[in-house]
């Protein structure tokens, strides 16, 4: 049974944040981009705005959802090869907006649950005038996005996600190895069969998160451990061990995040208060209401809680694009940002030809 992060690795992360990291450096990636916040239903909403620089008469618009425990940040990578590519790349008017509860969105009122942040995300975007648009999200953001391909169709004209439990349509004695590799890292993380359970955070923020969120609101250690122990048991293996600086520098701004925008450790675990428990992920993604009726694109990484094949993935909605990865985890727009602005230049662009 782990009983969370080796303490070595909790040393060399915190030291890092504490000693090694150029704070400066982070501010002026986090500035380098237009932040705006807005009032839709009495809320304020946070985005990052970066209309396409180049192509822009062939640009699509694009909304990026992130999820827990990361923040508008994850994206950090993907904004500006997606709005400014290279030659005649397809562009996009990228749109990065932050749950309510998330770095500089306000807490969402009581029993708010994803389904209202996509109908604010889908207000949001009518307002700032795009009739249209696409949508990406991974984890939280999964079910944002999924909720605005499934009853958003007017304005919501594709989805793709980096995340998507299901389950093979078929008998397990029919399943691939990756189906059976997908179905072991869900029961890895779920506890099943013995009792090696990853989900006490989870219990923690659905029952009391204004406990958790008081006690670590303002300690680096205990942002360090609630926060760091997800980019340890769910990235690719090679980031493990910490000695990819970019990465790391990354993972020690998302803290900074969690750290100066509080009450944010306290507010992002209403996600998990609100909305639909692990257990019930399949289930829930397979209800009518919630398949995806619009066009659905999927990466699966190897290494994330869920890595699907198509056919598990098509059971909830019309997945039309699939890419299968080999690496790859659960943070996929920060561990694997080249593979994801591929993949949506490409599962998009081909709608608007």
């Amino acid at each position: 049974m782990t009983t969370g992060p080796r303490l070595v690795w909790v040393h060399k992360l915190y030291d890092k944040w504490s000693n090694g990291f150029d704070w400066e450096a982070a501010q002026r990636r986090i500035s380098a981009w237009k932040h705006y916040t807005t009032e839709i239903e009495g809320l304020r909403i946070h985005f990052v705005h970066q209309p396409a620089r180049k192509n822009k008469n062939k640009a699509i618009t694009l909304l990026l959802v992130h999820g827990w425990p990361d923040s508008w940040y994850e994206f950090s990578l993907c904004i500006d090869p997606l709005s400014n590519p290279e030659g005649n790349d397809q562009s996009f008017h990228a749109v990065v907006a932050s749950i309510p509860g998330f770095t500089w969105s306000s807490g969402p009122p009581r029993n708010w649950t994803l389904q209202d942040t996509a109908r604010v995300f889908d207000q949001l975007m009518q307002g700032l005038g795009y009739a249209s648009y696409v949508a990406q999200g991974g984890d939280w953001g999964h079910w944002v996005v999924r909720e605005l391909g499934a009853n958003y169709e007017k304005t919501c004209k594709a989805v793709h996600t980096n995340m998507c439990p299901s389950m093979p349509p078929l008998p397990k004695e029919q399943w691939t190895e990756r189906e059976n590799t997908a179905q072991a890292m869900t029961n890895w993380w779920l506890g099943k069969p013995r009792y090696e359970w990853h989900m006490g955070y989870a219990v923690e923020m659905c029952t009391r998160p204004q406990t958790i969120g008081i006690a670590l609101s303002d300690s680096p250690v205990g942002i360090t451990m609630w926060v760091g122990e997800k980019y340890y048991e769910l990235v690719d293996h090679k980031y493990r061990n910490l000695d990819d600086k970019d990465f790391v520098d990354d993972l020690c701004t998302t803290l900074c995040l969690y750290f100066f925008t509080s009450p944010i450790v306290m507010t992002s675990c209403l996600c998990y208060t609100n909305n639909v428990r692990h257990e019930d992920y399949v289930y829930f993604n397979t209800k009518p209401e919630n398949t995806i009726k619009v066009p659905f694109r999927f990466s699966s990484f190897r290494y994330d809680i869920t890595p699907v094949t198509r056919r598990a993935a098509a059971t909830t909605g019309d997945c039309q694009w699939f890419k299968e990865y080999g690496h790859g985890g659960h943070f996929a727009a920060l561990e694997s940002s080249g593979e994801l602005v591929h993949d949506l230049r490409e599962c998009f662009s081909e709608l608007w030809k």
